[in-house]
């Protein structure tokens, strides 16, 4: 008997109860850190800056004696530079020579561009009075004490690393890659750079889930392509599930006579999360886990193969990750389309470019021939324009969520 297709937040749902982190970490250093994931808080050392200074060349001065003596002339005290401060204090009626990014003084709270003073036999006259903190950067601006430099489960990318070498951290705890398995089923199969049989195509699943992964930071194990074998199957995932983090296949997951997927996970005792999910395309999706590994086997179809990814194989490489199921990125856009689906039956996935109207407008646009086995559709694509379960018309001008791919 078939089962029922259930929706996709539901089976998205199922997944984030059943996985778990994988409490695997190592420490590098942040120079080696760029895509790698932070396995847990990074708190800053000291405040950022650590005092407060020029946030522009020009002459520091008190703004409440400058408020009591709007037309005193200031005597020079001296000069501040960056990395060379003035360390004695500013006496009443006196001012400092300073230049951005150099520690402001003690008994000054402010600065006045240098281009609007007027300069008196080494002294200096001000134009007009000043609010505290005018054109002076506050300590902790950047970042306070404790404050959280990077989130547990944050992936890092250049600024990052700029901000932990700002806080003088040399080394960080990361994520080690997850180790995942992955194998292409059917006998219509052939390795690119093989001759084929007739009647078979190119396997093109396997390299792009490959890529897929890889883009996210983590490691391969191909189990390459198998046949169209239940005992073959369940040894595949038997010996890959001993191996791995997470393993996926691709093929052989709806229900004809060809089909083994959802028998070969029952004979290595692998207990279903869900089969069949009420998108388009991808329905025959169907996920599992034996012991602590989750399993999916995803359509043949390559374009569904790439919106089951990004539906359910990528936010749970995080659960495993950081232990944080994260939501896919996703903006309202105006559908420069209009389309009708059956309503309440499947929630489905459109591949589309972003393009401006004349009026300046972000638009979505179709993208591609239609068809779940049409890769070309994806090359090109901005991202998927989702029209949800509850739709059924969908007038151009609507605005839709817009996952960016």
């Amino acid at each position: 008997m078939m089962a029922p297709a259930i929706r996709y937040e539901e089976a998205r749902s199922r997944l984030d109860a059943a996985v778990g982190q994988i409490a695997c970490h190592e420490v590098i250093s942040c120079d080696d850190a760029l895509g790698r994931v932070a396995f847990e808080d990074v708190r800053s050392p000291f405040n950022l800056p650590e005092t407060s200074n020029a946030a522009v060349d020009g002459y520091a001065v008190s703004s409440s004696y400058l408020a009591a003596h709007p037309s005193h002339l200031f005597t020079l005290a001296g000069t501040a530079r960056a990395g060379h401060p003035y360390d004695k204090p500013l006496s009443d009626g006196q001012a400092l020579r300073i230049f951005t990014g150099a520690v402001m003084p003690e008994g000054a709270d402010c600065v006045m561009m240098q281009e609007y003073c007027q300069i008196e036999d080494g002294a200096v006259r001000f134009p007009s009075t000043m609010a505290a903190g005018k054109n002076s950067r506050p300590a902790g601006e950047n970042l306070t004490k404790d404050e959280v430099i990077l989130h547990k489960g944050e992936m890092i990318g250049s600024a990052q690393i700029g901000q932990l070498a700002a806080a003088g951290l040399t080394n960080i705890a990361v994520m080690r890659p997850l180790r995942v398995g992955i194998i292409s089923t059917g006998d219509e199969l052939a390795k690119a750079g093989t001759l084929k049989k007739s009647g078979q195509i190119y396997d093109s699943n396997r390299p792009m889930i490959a890529a897929l992964i890889k883009e996210q930071g983590h490691e391969i194990i191909d189990g390459g392509i198998i046949q169209d074998n239940r005992d073959a199957l369940a040894e595949a995932y038997a010996d890959l599930c001993g191996r791995c983090d997470m393993v996926i296949s691709s093929g052989g997951a709806s229900q004809g006579d060809e089909d083994h997927t959802q028998s070969a996970l029952q004979d290595i005792g692998a207990k279903q999360l869900f089969w069949r999910v009420a998108i388009k395309p991808g329905r025959p999706v169907a996920a599992a886990i034996k012991a602590d590994t989750p399993l999916f086997c995803l359509p043949g179809n390559p374009v569904a193969v790439f919106v089951c990814f990004h539906l359910f194989v990528s936010p749970t490489l995080s659960k495993l990750s950081c232990n944080v199921f994260k939501p896919l990125t996703s903006l309202r856009i105006k559908a420069g389309f209009s389309v009708k689906k059956p309503e309440n039956e499947r929630a489905e996935f459109r591949r589309v470019k972003l393009a401006l109207t004349n009026e300046g407008e972000t638009v979505m646009l179709p993208h591609g021939r239609k068809g779940a086995g049409v890769l070309s559709s994806l090359t090109g694509a901005d991202g998927l324009a989702e029209l949800a379960y509850e739709l059924g018309e969908v007038p151009e001008g609507q605005k839709l969520p817009f996952i960016m791919l």
